[in-house]
């Protein structure tokens, strides 16, 4: 989201098209990082959240109207004008849980849900949402990675800024780690699920709100939950217990198991130094840490399973 200065408030009165929508009492609406116009409007006597979103973020939340989530936005009208698209959702007064928290863990049963509720239904949306290929991994380790990381060179110290260098090198060069990711069961992912996207419940009885669906793909369900939780965690529990509600059983556990670890090592590399930016040098270290950590538990499930393939 962005701050009142850099908010044209008689252009966001107009997010939706001339004409569209009856909105009152728009004002800019400040906080997060999004880079999207975003507006806090009255709408048919409802405060709500006006947004210049993704055609990623629109795709998701029209695919959601199905399910009966309450901690995932509701559509209230959307479309797409001749300035891209737009969205208008119920406005939630919490507070995100910020950069480095964690996400309650019935926001990752709610999440565990959304996975088990897409498996073997994403074939039919190639081409609305971006999938987590070996396409992906090679640009998030060879350009947004590096790129992240020449902005927080001034933040970071030189021998760390050439640790979380080597890092991505290791993996971007490593085959196994670019093709294992065909490998994995594809579901829909909010893609950037970590404490600035989920504000927090206020009020009685009232539920967590998962934002900012911009980077909404299609991959692997353990990517969601390794940007802010261990496999060893309450959050993946509660991710599988909201699977199973829907599926009728855990997911896969050797699956889930690689595909964690995968997930936590890249996550972790190629986002080092946006962290070092937006937070500090050591968060952006324990990210580093957790990274290489994971590449060893990576490579080591990997050899076992070949091994348990070969007797």
């Amino acid at each position: 989201m962005i701050s009142p200065e850099q908010c044209d408030i008689d252009r966001m009165s107009h997010v939706p098209g001339p004409g569209d929508l009856e909105l009152s009492d728009v004002l800019p609406l400040s906080g997060g990082v999004s880079g999207s116009e975003v507006a806090r409007a009255r709408l048919s006597g409802q405060d709500v959240v006006v947004k210049r979103t993704s055609h990623s973020e629109l795709v998701a939340l029209r695919l959601f109207a199905d399910l009966d989530e309450p901690m995932l936005p509701v559509l209230l009208a959307s479309g797409i004008d001749d300035r891209g698209p737009w969205i208008v959702i119920p406005f939630h007064s919490g507070e995100p849980v910020g950069i480095m928290g964690e996400a309650p863990d019935i926001v990752h049963r709610c999440i565990g849900r959304l996975h088990a509720s897409f498996v073997g239904r994403t074939s039919g949306l190639a081409g609305d949402l971006e999938p987590i290929d070996e396409e992906f991994v090679r640009r998030a380790l060879t350009e947004f990675g590096p790129d992240q990381l020449r902005r927080a060179r001034g933040v970071l110290r030189e021998q760390l800024f050439t640790r979380a260098s080597h890092l991505l090198d290791r993996l971007a060069t490593d085959a196994d780690f670019g093709s294992c990711v065909a490998g994995f069961t594809p579901t829909v992912l909010h893609g950037d699920l970590y404490g600035l996207n989920v504000l927090r419940s206020t009020g009685p009885g009232s539920v967590p709100l998962i934002i900012d669906w911009n980077a909404a793909r299609i991959g692997p369900a353990m990517f969601d939950t390794a940007m802010t939780s261990a496999y060893d965690s309450s959050a993946r529990r509660a991710h599988d217990q909201g699977w199973a509600e829907i599926a009728g059983a855990s997911p896969d556990e050797s699956e889930n198991r690689v595909a964690h670890a995968w997930s936590s090592a890249l996550i972790n590399a190629m986002y080092a130094g946006t962290v070092a930016v937006r937070s500090s040098a050591r968060d952006a270290e324990q990210m580093i840490m957790i990274a290489e950590e994971s590449l060893r538990t990576f490579r080591l499930l990997r050899r076992r399973g070949r091994a348990a393939r070969l007797t």
